[in-house]
């Protein structure tokens, strides 16, 4: 089932961090799925319920955090992360253009912004991805951009989905507020390594949404792990345009009939509060959890209390499903 195994990952993933350590990296494999790719870790019994996490607008795999990961293994739970196209170590799609002033042009005349895929072609891949590990149906958990990944995936493939967690996303509606960050898809590219960790470390800090209480060596550490796996700012801009071209998702969540949780941080600074809200409010018998102390990141601090209400929903879809 595991073809394609690179052992050498082992070795070619390590991130350095400030004090000149190396961060073990867990085995990744690699999946054709719908027609490209895919990077993953596979984790837990294979016997036991999946989860799906969906990683967000520039992130890799190794974004959900490691201790997340291990405790819902440990809650019985099989779970499955990976790298989204055009990112960490999936495939890239060198050939296709980034975003640019004639696609800023299009978007204000309200045309088609023709990006290279759509966040439908990325629900397809996490589809093909459960195809390839023949896995019939999953949990699925997405953040930011992955939360409207797994929306499309409960929407678009409801037979394959066991229940929906939509964190710190949106519905994509217009009306929706714009964040207190912007965000710039002209200035992810950096010269050398220390720029381009200087610059996660900027970005991720403001992103928080408050003192995440951590070293500036601990920052170093996180921002280093990321850039030594993988960095490659034309997929960070290739997301970001699917994600404008793709619309919203106002119908569609209004069509989901599965066990859905929505969770938002009060503070957020990059996708208002609002943005949760209406997700909540779209999908029929939907829960909202809010969080006051999160910004656009879970944090150590918040990994218990969006672990908790997911735990819940998963066992009771999984109960439903079997009743």
């Amino acid at each position: 089932m595991r073809n394609f195994v690179f052992l050498s990952l082992l070795v070619a993933s390590l991130a350095v961090n400030a004090n000149g350590d190396r961060h073990p990296e867990f085995p990744t494999y690699f999946a054709n799925s719908n027609g490209i790719s895919i990077a993953y870790q596979d984790f837990g019994d294979p016997n036991d319920e999946t989860v799906l996490l969906v990683m967000g607008l520039g992130a890799q795999l190794i974004h959900w955090n490691d201790d997340f990961v291990m405790k819902l293994v440990d809650a019985g739970y099989r779970v499955i992360r990976f790298d989204n196209r055009d990112m960490g170590l999936s495939e890239k799609f060198y050939d296709e253009p980034t975003i640019g002033i004639i696609t800023g042009i299009r978007y204000k005349l309200g045309l088609s912004l023709n990006a290279p895929y759509h966040l439908d072609d990325m629900a397809a891949d996490g589809i093909g991805l459960l195809d390839h590990l023949e896995i019939d149906k999953a949990h699925i958990a997405g953040v930011s951009m992955g939360g409207m990944i797994a929306q499309i995936m409960a929407g678009n493939y409801p037979d394959r989905v066991l229940s929906l967690t939509s964190i710190m996303s949106t519905s994509g509606a217009e009306h929706l507020p714009q964040g207190s960050l912007e965000i710039d898809t002209d200035s992810r590219d950096v010269a050398t390594r220390e720029e381009g960790i200087q610059q996660m470390i900027t970005m991720r800090k403001a992103i928080y949404g408050k003192d995440a209480g951590l070293s500036e060596a601990e920052w170093y550490a996180k921002a280093a792990r990321t850039y030594d796996r993988s960095h490659y700012a034309d997929g960070f801009s290739r997301q970001f345009w699917a994600i404008v071209d793709s619309g919203d998702r106002v119908e569609l969540l209004k069509s989901i009939n599965l066990p859905t949780l929505v969770i938002h941080g009060k503070i957020d600074p990059l996708i208002p509060l609002e943005h949760g809200e209406h997700t909540a409010e779209l999908v029929p018998g939907a829960k909202l959890v809010v969080l006051d102390e999160m910004g656009h990141t879970i944090g150590a601090e918040h990994q218990q209390d969006v672990l908790e209400p997911m735990l819940q929903l998963m066992q009771n879809a999984s109960y439903a499903a079997e009743n």
